[in-house]
């Protein structure tokens, strides 16, 4: 009878199922509306004080909540895959020595199709909604500038591997679960005891290669050592880039001075004008980019851009030597200051340059390439003696 009844709950799943499939892609489409009307939220609150910190809190209370959904619909998998295993041992065969009902294989099928339809749109289900949860503990973790990886291993600054490191260290959990239900199941202490010991001897080789792991996500490349704290590594990994950027800039302008200098002393008038117009565009980025190492960041007053425009040599006067050597001292006040910051944040600084490179494309990054060898040309032979010929 449980079997009958099984069956004709789950005739019309199938059905259900394919409406159902049909309501979670409407989902979709209202979770990405939903999602384009926080931004322009966001986006209008912004100017509001304790912003990053109220938002931190909503996030948190979503994440929290996209976590028991989840968790829910996990129960749910784990009760469709038993129903399942229920009708196919309702429908399995009897031995010949054994009599008691069975349920007919086109029933087993109707129930099974549905059941299976229900496990796909809950598989479905947890895609999106593992994708959703993912997607908001980035954006908190982006706020608050940690990744929390519990209570064994505290926090890691944001960004760079630290949000894999954070999946890692979930996974490994859930996997560390397993592993203890796979010692209970042993048949006999001695199985037992092999099998902790398998366990006792990965779990070990994981949380050392997890700490090392921790360890490295605040070492950053071309500086030794590594940060004081989760907030200074996410710091200076912002820094970073910008004053990499900011390097190539200073030198691209050095560089363009040079050539107008030659070209406009030369006599060579179209030539001049397209380096000065070529500088011209690489002075406005570098301007954006010496904002925060020169000025602290912030809304800019007259004073800070017009003191920005001084530092930043001008086109208009390129042919002057003297704009040279501004740019030659403002590369200097940009390098002090980042090896400055750099050492305030924990990490010791023995080489600018070790910096640049280890944080710019490759010299070769236009002409690299798999190197193919000159042919070797054909072995000639002495036709009268049948020696090889040198």
């Amino acid at each position: 009878m449980p079997a009958i009844t099984e069956a004709g709950r789950s005739y019309d799943q199938a059905q259900r199922a394919r409406l159902a499939m049909a309501a979670e892609e409407d989902a979709l489409k209202m979770q990405k509306l939903r999602l384009d009307i926080e931004m322009m939220q966001e986006q209008k609150a912004k100017s509001q004080p304790d912003y990053e910190a109220r938002l931190a809190g909503d996030i948190a209370e979503k994440t929290s909540q996209l976590q028991e959904t989840l968790n829910l619909n996990q129960a749910q998998r784990a009760g469709i895959s038993q129903r399942l295993g229920n009708v196919a041992s309702a429908s399995a065969p009897l031995d010949i020595d054994v009599s008691g009902p069975v349920m007919p294989q086109q029933t087993a099928m109707q129930a099974g199709q549905g059941l299976v339809a229900e496990e796909n749109l809950l598989n479905a289900q947890r895609t999106r909604m593992a994708a959703e949860l993912e997607a908001y503990r980035k954006r908190q973790e982006g706020l608050v500038g940690t990744v929390n990886l519990g209570e064994a291993y505290g926090t890691a600054p944001a960004g760079g591997s630290a949000d894999v490191l954070r999946r890692r260290v979930q996974e490994q959990a859930n996997a560390f679960r397993e592993a203890d239900d796979f010692v209970k199941a042993a048949q006999t202490p001695e199985e037992a005891q092999y099998r902790a010991n398998a366990v006792s001897v990965n779990k070990a080789y994981f949380e050392a290669q997890t700490r090392e792991e921790l360890k490295n996500s605040r070492k950053l490349a071309g500086l030794e050592g590594m940060a004081k704290d989760d907030d200074a590594a996410k710091k200076m990994r912002e820094r970073l880039p910008t004053f990499v950027q900011s390097i190539s800039s200073i030198d691209n302008l050095i560089e363009l001075g040079g050539l107008y200098r030659k070209a406009a002393t030369s006599g060579n008038a179209i030539e001049a004008a397209k380096y000065k117009a070529q500088a011209a565009q690489a002075r406005i980025p570098l301007i954006a980019a010496l904002r925060v190492p020169l000025t602290g960041g912030g809304q800019m007053n007259p004073q800070e851009l017009q003191m920005l425009n001084d530092a930043v040599a001008n086109p208009a006067v390129f042919l002057d030597i003297t704009q040279t050597e501004r740019l030659r001292s403002l590369k200097r006040t940009v390098g002090s200051e980042f090896a400055s910051s750099a050492r305030a944040f924990g990490y010791g600084v023995k080489s600018l340059q070790s910096v640049i490179d280890a944080n710019s494309a490759p010299e070769d990054i236009n002409n690299f390439g798999i190197k193919k060898s000159a042919p070797q040309p054909a072995a000639k032979y002495n036709p009268k003696t049948g020696l090889l010929m040198k």
